[in-house]
């Protein structure tokens, strides 16, 4: 970590401390030795954060389109300036000669310019993180903005954890040198759920680079217990698993949690340490429910499967999915199942909602499906999944699936378990294979699951996984008026203390 860019305003703002928090953020960098890039002006808070940089004694680099070189505003004491075409190309240059960017409050140009970096991290062109000094409270509208589209799904999950709030420049220069200490991170403030409580665990496909890895760092509880699950799941696969599934976004490793292979056991390990982390901080269930691939985990923690013969289910299944034919995909489309006329190459592999539904099955077809049912002005969603559960595709691994549950010392649930596929509580069939056979080609019918956990009185339903899947579809499973649930996931509001931003 050398450079930083920081974006700020050519105006002071009409609150007089923005002039003295620009200072003092360009005398810490100085301090830290950290050469400061930023637009070249020497005016408002810009001529601000580098006046007070080069009194310091740091390095100063302003980047300015030719066009601006007339004018009487570029900062005459730089270190180094750097000209180039037009506004474009210096924001591609002020991106590009970075480390980390920090934002102060500034006119939309500032604005404008963090939704781009965010657009550039969503297209993997970096992995920087951007540190927001806001002690006044400016930023709150957009980052309220932004968590409304990232809960919309307009944006990858983890893309808001880029940002990190600072109150004050020595926080920025504490995380940017990796100084500072372990604080938590600003979540929804929610209260203990008090009601009771349905653990939701979700499906493979909500997978995302680096998942677990934050948490790792910060929480004895959960990396002892991911590090155990990788350990059971690591003779099944080519790769260790916690590898995978700490690979920086856009590498080629990180690119094997769309692979099913990879996928569902780091989903699987992912929730098992969510699970522990709860538990270790008093959070217990009053009912568990698995959605698909997430059943797995429901069980375990359900006692159905103790932790080495759960691994040795989601290892088995996960060899057998990977030596397939490819062919087999997967896509949400708005409809309602009774919309839908499908042959026996595609079949409805789950109901999410009323008009929500999951089909499954031919590559081709469920394509064929996603473009006529977008030309129809209905969502469709591919999803980054390369099988086809739920569906006919899975047939010929079921025989050996089978086999391998025979096997394993299977028990009734301890906690009450909602079946995925039926609906119902899961009993004494749990200790049998043929109930675990039959979810993975019944389809899954989460509106009825949600129904029945709420006639059973859960007020509080949890969501465990990488992102927001279940919770963001239970609202549209009820009926409109009387009480809602509180709807949480872990990975909003329950997310561990952290030391800094990854900014190596």
């Amino acid at each position: 970590m050398t450079t930083v860019t920081v974006f700020c305003g050519s105006s002071p703002g009409s609150r007089p401390g923005h002039v003295g928090i620009a200072a003092e953020l360009g005398r810490a960098l100085a301090g830290a030795g950290l050469r400061l890039v930023y637009g070249g002006a020497r005016i408002g808070l810009m001529g601000a954060v580098a006046d007070a940089a080069l009194a310091a004694g740091g390095s100063v680099t302003g980047v300015v389109p030719s066009r601006m070189l007339p004018y009487e505003i570029t900062h005459p004491g730089l270190t180094e300036l750097e000209v180039v075409a037009d506004i474009h190309q210096r924001k591609a240059r002020m991106a590009q000669a970075c480390h980390a960017f920090v934002a102060l409050p500034g006119g939309l140009g500032t604005a404008e310019e963090l939704l781009e970096v965010l657009s550039w991290a969503q297209l993997r062109v970096h992995g920087k993180p951007c540190l927001l000094l806001d002690p006044f409270g400016f930023y709150r509208p957009l980052l309220s903005f932004l968590e409304h589209a990232r809960d919309e799904g307009f944006l990858h999950p983890g893309d808001l954890e880029r940002i990190v709030v600072c109150e004050s420049a020595e926080e920025v220069v504490a995380r940017l040198t990796g100084t500072a200490p372990a604080v938590p991170r600003r979540t929804d403030e929610v209260r203990k759920p008090t009601g009771r409580t349905a653990f939701l665990f979700s499906a493979a496909g909500s997978q995302q680079p680096e998942m677990g890895r934050e948490l790792h760092g910060a929480a004895p509880a959960f990396a002892d217990a991911l590090d155990e699950v990788c350990s059971l799941l690591d003779p099944y696969l080519d790769l260790p698993l916690r590898e995978v599934m700490f690979a920086p976004a856009g590498t080629p490793t990180s690119g094997l949690l769309d692979r099913i292979v990879y996928g569902y056991p780091a989903i699987f390990a992912l929730q098992v340490a969510q699970y522990r982390l709860l538990e270790s901080q008093g959070l217990e269930p009053d009912v568990l429910f698995g959605y698909s691939a997430g059943h797995m985990a429901a069980a375990h923690v359900a006692g159905v499967f103790s932790l080495a013969d759960a691994c040795h289910a989601v290892g088995t299944l996960s060899h057998l999915m990977g030596k397939m034919p490819e062919g087999g995909r997967m896509a949400a489309v708005e409809a309602s199942p009774e919309e839908l006329r499908l042959g026996p190459t595609a079949v409805i592999a789950a109901v999410n909602g009323p008009r929500s539904v999951v089909v499954s099955g031919d590559r081709a077809t469920v394509t064929e499906i996603c473009g006529e049912w977008s030309a129809r002005g209905r969502r469709t969603r591919l999803l980054r999944a390369d099988v086809a559960p739920h569906s006919p595709y899975f047939d010929p691994l079921l025989a050996d699936y089978r086999r391998a549950l025979e096997t394993l010392d299977l028990r009734a649930p301890r906690i009450p378990l909602i079946s995925d596929t039926t609906a119902r509580p899961v009993g004494r069939e749990a200790a049998g294979p043929d109930h675990w056979v039959r979810a993975l080609r019944d389809p899954v019918r989460f509106p009825d699951a949600v129904a029945r956990m709420r006639r059973d009185g859960a007020s509080v339903f949890l969501e465990l996984g990488p992102g927001e899947v279940l919770t963001g579809m239970v609202g549209a499973c009820l009926p409109d008026g009387g009480d809602r649930p509180i709807v949480l996931s872990v990975a909003r509001n329950w997310r561990a203390a952290h030391g800094r931003a990854d900014v190596a």
